[in-house]
């Protein structure tokens, strides 16, 4: 049987229900994919090669474990996919890598920092791998095109189905500038449990882990035990302890993960950066009277006008005029009627 045909019925099983990724793994490694396609009863009038050539039309790239464009961090992964689907440029999954992870419900300040984190970690010519989920992900690859690099996202759908929906555009952008990857064939819609089986991709692409909000059971947890498993190194993002969304990477640190500041901080554990940190210049006009207590309220924690006006007992008017002028400086950032200090 030859090979195209073998990679053709991968195609069919990555798409059969009920076989997830380790029990195709399993069962392509102790059967073949055509043997494998019998034992799960697929139909035997389903042609492997016609689905492969549907892949490739649609300008999807298949690769098996033996492809010599298969992803050597994966090849030799404990858990590798038996088949790939990629979009975009392979060789953005060259060099140094770190995943940037967090959660969908994030604060304004903590996608600012993916933003960052993604943009100067490309500067200093690191790759950096997500998920283009909401929140944290789609941040994280913003600031990777930001500096005009690469992104690679990993997707827990078919690329042809986006999911999110209303990250439809900056797909577009992802597959354009970087590389899309998925283990899931055309059509296949982004069922629950196809999640999970992403984030052991990103873990095991990255060389560090970088969790930038998580909730207490925040999704991206599941990443860093995927981490954990392959010895991947992950750090933390500081946040809050009034913060929900940082108790989960507040914790990953009481647990003795490194913390991140900043790309620096990222560089060094790569063994990319020994350089001393220099000290930061904010520029930003410093603010007086109100603002300078506004501001000293919302860097306790995030606060709406209405909870301000109270805390303070200044006028109402005089509040909203002072936090006007913080949001125009960049000392503050509103989000659904939340005012959040911006990091300088």
């Amino acid at each position: 049987m030859t090979a195209e045909r073998e990679l053709g019925f991968a195609v069919l099983l990555a798409g059969h229900p009920g076989v997830g990724p380790r029990r195709l793994h399993e069962l392509v490694g102790e059967h073949g994919a055509a043997g494998a396609w019998a034992v799960v009863g697929g139909d035997a009038g389903a042609d492997p090669v016609a689905a492969l050539v549907a892949h490739r039309n649609a300008g999807i790239e298949v690769l098996g474990q033996e492809d010599p464009g298969y992803p050597d961090r994966l090849r030799t992964d404990v858990e590798p996919p038996a088949v790939l689907f990629a979009q975009g440029r392979l060789d953005a999954l060259g060099g140094p890598m770190v995943a940037i992870v967090g959660t969908r419900r994030c604060t304004g300040s903590g996608a600012g920092f993916a933003r960052e984190l993604g943009r100067d970690l490309t500067a200093a010519a690191v790759s950096v791998v997500s998920g283009l989920a909401l929140g944290i992900d789609g941040a994280a690859h913003r600031g990777v095109l930001d500096a005009g690099g690469a992104p690679v996202g990993v997707v827990g759908s078919g690329l042809d189905v986006v999911y999110p929906s209303r990250h439809r555009e900056l797909w577009a952008q992802v597959r354009s500038a970087g590389i899309l990857l998925s283990e899931a064939p055309l059509g296949s819609f982004p069922m629950a449990w196809r999640f999970p089986a992403r984030n052991r991709i990103i873990a095991a692409l990255a060389d560090i882990v970088v969790v930038v909000e998580s909730h207490a059971r925040g999704g991206s947890l599941h990443t860093v035990r995927e981490a954990a498993d392959r010895d991947v190194q992950v750090m933390a993002v500081p946040g809050s302890v009034r913060s929900a969304a940082s108790a989960g990477t507040n914790q990953l640190l009481a647990d003795g993960c490194a913390p991140v500041r900043d790309a620096t901080d990222v560089l060094v554990a790569l063994g990319l950066s020994t350089a001393a940190r220099a000290p930061r210049v904010d520029r930003r006009p410093r603010p007086d009277g109100p603002g300078r207590r506004l501001l000293a309220e919302i860097e306790a924690e995030p606060a709406t006008l209405e909870h301000l006006v109270v805390r303070t007992g200044l006028p109402l008017p005089e509040v909203a005029l002072a936090l006007e002028g913080l949001a125009a400086h960049g000392w503050v950032a509103c989000s659904s009627g939340w005012y959040e200090r911006v990091a300088g």
